[in-house]
């Protein structure tokens, strides 16, 4: 665990533990790397359980010893505690002038996340929009989940844990069309609010695009491709660059596992990909798409005549992002893991337009050249779940299942866009032993649902075990 690493040189003082064998005496330790707030104790059945952070290494943990607050030479106790090698799990009896002390270490196996999607900084009632002042209040509220030691939802799984956030994810659509303004693709508004009170906080951070962000095939009725405008080129680019920065800022605070790990197609020279991307957070691997797994790949042409911006673009099929997922996955085959994109799998009665790019109409444009994961084919219908399925939702969700972590065999998933909770399983319509469980959350200022995000309880190595609707 990186962060218990970098704290690795101090050394603090915790009392941890008056044990019921010593009668009115204490043994507590001097821990390596570890401060009293990482600590949790309880007493029972005669010795003490001493809770440590996910991922704390035993090995040398303690350093001292003292007994009524009197450091002791560590020799005069047996066994030594110093060296006697320590288990998670395992008795462990000290006995210091003829009288026992009993400790087990435990290790703190849950944390939690939080999920929030749709916020359209500033964008108004007609898109459940959310004002900034209003959504910084949100965030605050999401990242002192639990400090004040009252529960804020109740696990059945974990009755007894206080949820203290770890990690938040927003599931895109994060302001106005394209940026704070509508146009000009810088999201201040909206980073202000979110990425930078958690990085106040220090709770790491992590969002996606949705189709507000990063330009669809079309934008509605008979409107050009808005993707490839000069101005939508330039937004999309934006877009992706403040994904990437705010990746890059947690990544060199060494809160994640390992670093992020981006989704491209090398073969291709073009000025759009969507990059989704793979982290690995408390020994749980997330995998964050944006719009959806699918987006196109794009390369344009600008050119300025007189007022009017003439724009020209050569689309492709995202087959290699794709086979790179495959690969990855399949080399890490063994890893819990938890999945996102911003699109639902099944809410919503147009959700299968959405994963054939098509319009609110039914355009698309076609991608150059053939694809085994296409939509952009002739004959098409508008909303065709069959080529939805069998183009999209039935490869992907082959993909996903052969990663670890799936409940009930079902892979977890979480999404937005339709701006309402929603809670479905998708089953394949060539493999029904592939079935994905997608959590739909509704957005901040949808004003018929109060609640507004989820709260997720993940179990370290083993991902996602509970599903609870909170307000903040």
């Amino acid at each position: 665990m990186k962060l218990l690493r970098i704290v690795v040189l101090i050394v603090l003082v915790c009392t941890i533990g008056t044990s019921a064998w010593a009668g009115v005496s204490e043994m507590t330790f001097t821990l390596n790397g570890v401060t009293y707030a990482d600590v949790a104790e309880r007493n029972s059945k005669g010795f003490t359980t001493v809770t440590l952070p996910a991922g704390t290494n035993l090995s040398g943990i303690i350093t001292a010893v003292q007994v009524d607050g009197e450091t002791v030479n560590a020799s005069q106790v047996s066994p030594n505690p110093i060296t006697t090698k320590l288990n998670y799990g395992e008795l462990k009896v000290f006995t210091y002038n003829n009288k026992a002390y009993g400790f087990r270490f435990e290790e703190d196996v849950w944390f939690c996340g939080v999920f929030f999607s749709d916020c359209h900084i500033n964008q108004g009632s007609d898109h459940d929009g959310t004002s900034a002042a209003d959504m910084t209040t949100i965030m605050n509220n999401i990242c002192n989940m639990g400090k004040d030691g009252q529960k804020k939802v109740t696990f059945t799984t974990a009755p007894n844990l206080v949820p203290k956030t770890s990690i938040i994810f927003c599931l895109g659509d994060i302001d106005q069309d394209k940026g704070d303004d509508g146009s000009s693709g810088t999201h201040t508004n909206f980073l202000n609010a979110t990425a930078e009170v958690a990085k106040t906080a220090g709770i790491p951070f992590i969002f996606i695009a949705g189709n507000h962000d990063l330009s669809p095939d079309y934008w509605t009725g008979d409107d050009p491709d808005y993707g490839v405008t000069s101005s939508g080129a330039s937004a999309d680019k934006k877009t992706l660059s403040a994904i990437t920065t705010n990746n890059t800022y947690w990544n060199n605070t060494g809160v994640f596992d390992e670093n992020i790990f981006y989704f491209e197609d090398n073969s291709r020279t073009v000025d759009f990909q969507s990059k989704p991307f793979t982290f690995k957070f408390k020994d749980v691997r997330f995998y964050c798409a944006h719009t959806y797994w699918f987006q196109k790949l794009y390369k344009g042409t600008f050119t300025k005549l007189g007022s009017w911006t003439v724009s020209s673009a050569t689309y492709y099929p995202p087959d290699g992002v794709i086979t790179a997922l495959n690969t990855f996955v399949e080399s890490h085959a063994n890893e819990a893991s938890v999945w996102m994109q911003h699109y639902p799998w099944l809410a919503g009665s147009d959700c299968n337009r959405w994963w054939l790019d098509q319009n609110d109409v039914g355009k698309y444009i076609a991608a150059s050249g053939s694809s085994i994961y296409g939509s952009c084919t002739s004959g098409i219908a508008y909303n065709d779940a069959t080529s939805a399925n069998t183009l999209k939702k039935d490869p992907l969700s082959a993909i996903m299942m052969k990663a670890a972590g799936k409940v009930d065999g079902k892979v977890q998933h979480f999404s937005g866009h339709y701006h309402r909770f929603d809670d479905r399983t998708y089953t394949s319509t060539v493999n029904s032993d592939n079935k994905v469980h997608d959590y739909t959350v509704a957005a901040n200022g949808n004003p018929n649902q109060s609640n507004n995000a989820f709260v997720v309880l993940f179990k370290r190595g083993e991902g996602v075990k509970e599903v609870i609707q909170a307000q903040f």
